[in-house]
This record gives structure tokens, sequence and C-alpha cells, in this order.
């Protein structure tokens, strides 16, 4: 059995039924190695989130904000792959202990963003979760592989995929005239987009912005919606799926998860994951904001 061309998501019965194949390599990603540790997916590499998919630091435009969740370079990308042992023609399987599987899906967006064949990047639907209920086995063995040159497996940018500060500002004002499209989606806690919850230097949202969790487009087990339930989901938000044109949330991590179900799975193929997300919008005062 093969993996179903360009279909992101893979079941934990296709991943045990292919465990053992040459051309796989999976990706547990967390925020620390406990979960790692106690028990993972046999043969899968540990990737600590804020080491190989988002960086701290600092940017021009947001001054001494600190910022937790910069979009890694393509050069700093392919050193994540080649110390995970990616090698040319193998298909990754990132995959989640405990967040929803959006620490999983920031793997797959940067992957697709710097141009990894799509047809061979997937996401474990339901993560270790799922892998658990399947009677999927787990270990604390670690293997070791051998360092390679991730960089020769990304193409470069794709621009489709990654929404700026000044695109977001062009689709905040056509949302915000009088009965304009619904163009942007807050995808954070709702005291955030009503900026009771402050985490830049100020709080509140882009204005125009609709609203809807990010954890509305998962099932109660936690596996992705399906492209119907997807659209109702949106609909009931008061957004017109054809209109929508970014998300975002604090850091571009829960927005990415929203960006998967939205791009790959509903192929809402206009929609942009706006990666820099509040982190950039609420710490730079040229920006409008709304509450």
């Amino acid at each position: 059995m093969n993996a179903p061309e360009q279909q992101p998501l893979v079941s934990a019965e296709w991943l045990a039924a292919h465990l053992s194949d040459g051309d796989l390599r999976i990706v547990h990603v967390a925020l620390d190695r406990k979960g790692y540790d106690e028990g993972h997916i046999p043969g899968a590499i540990f990737s600590d989130l804020h080491v190989d998919l988002a960086k701290t630091g600092t940017r021009p435009e947001t001054g001494s904000a600190k910022r937790q969740y910069l979009v890694p370079t393509i050069g700093e990308t392919g050193d994540a792959l080649g110390r995970w042992g990616a090698r040319p023609r193998e298909r990754i399987v990132f995959y989640d202990d405990a967040g929803l599987n959006r620490w999983a899906v920031r793997g797959y967006w940067l992957l697709r963003l710097y141009g990894f064949p799509p047809a061979r990047a997937h996401v474990l639907d339901g993560g270790l979760a799922a892998w658990k209920k399947a009677a999927g086995a787990t270990t604390a063995d670690e293997p070791r592989p051998e360092p390679t040159d991730g960089g020769a497996l990304l193409a470069g940018m794709d621009a489709s995929l990654i929404a700026t500060a000044d695109e977001v500002l062009d689709w905040s004002r056509e949302a915000s005239a009088a009965d304009g499209p619904t163009r942007i989606l807050d995808v954070r806690m709702i005291d955030e987009y009503l900026g009771t919850d402050v985490r830049a230097a100020r709080g509140g949202r882009v204005p125009g912005a609709r609203h809807r969790l990010f954890s509305d487009f998962l099932t109660p087990d936690g596996r992705v919606r399906s492209a119907a339930e997807t659209l109702t989901v949106l609909e009931a938000s008061g957004v017109e799926p054809g209109e929508l044109r970014a998300v975002y949330c604090q850091g571009g991590v829960r927005a990415a998860l929203a960006w998967f179900v939205l791009h790959e799975v509903a192929g809402l193929s206009g929609v942009r994951n706006y990666a820099e997300s509040w982190e950039e919008w609420g710490n730079r005062p040229d920006l409008p904001i709304e509450k």
C-alpha cells in the first residue's frame, strides 16, 4: 500500500503498516523532551519547536520586543532537515504529543514554504493520541541518524503560502469597508481577540478580522475536520470561504494548523498563513488595531 499522493494527512493505521519502510522519516515535535523520552513512535526523531521550527529574537520593525516565533530561514530549515537525517525521496511524517498537532503542522508548513515536495510531507492525523488509540507501540529508544545535506531538499520559498503585514493591511482595509469581504481570520483565544489578554505591546485584533478558535477545525478527538465540516465552521463564523485570504494567531503556529485545514484539506488555495501574526502586528505602532 502506497501513501496517497498529494494527501497531507496519514492515519495511524497507514503509519503502522509502513513503519519499516526505508523511505520514511518520522518527526516528533514538542516543546520539551519529556513526552518524547517517556514514549514515542518507533523510529521517530525528536524536534524541539523552539529550536527547529520557531526562532527567538528581535526584528527591526518591532524594535526591542522579544519575539518567540520568528520563521526560520531556508538555511536554518535545511539545517534542521540535516539533523533529522532526511534524505532525497523520503517521506516525512510530523506528529506531536500535546499540541493538538499545531506544533506538527508548523513543521509541515515550514517545509512546504521552502519548497519541500508536497507529495512527501505529511501529518499524522490525531497525533500521538491517535497512534496510541490504534494500539500503536511506543518506545524510549532514540534513533541517531547520520547528518545529511538537508538544504538540498528545499527548492526555495513559495510566497503564496505566507502573508506579509503589508498584504494583511490591504486585506484589512477591504474587510473594514461597508459590506466588505471577509478577508482575515483570527484563530486565537477569544480574550486575545477582544484585547483583554495582551501578549504584545498592544492588545486587540487586526481591523475587520473575524474570529474562530483554531481548535474548532479539529474534531473532539483531535483529528482534522473534513472539507465539508470545515466550510460549515467557517460559514458559521460569518466567513465566506472564497473571500478568505489570511489566518493569524500570536506567532503563526495555531494559524498554521488553521491554514493546513483550510488550504490543504478544504482546498481554499487563496488562504495564507500570516506567520508573523500578533507578535509583529501588536508590536508595530504603525499598524491599526481594533478592540
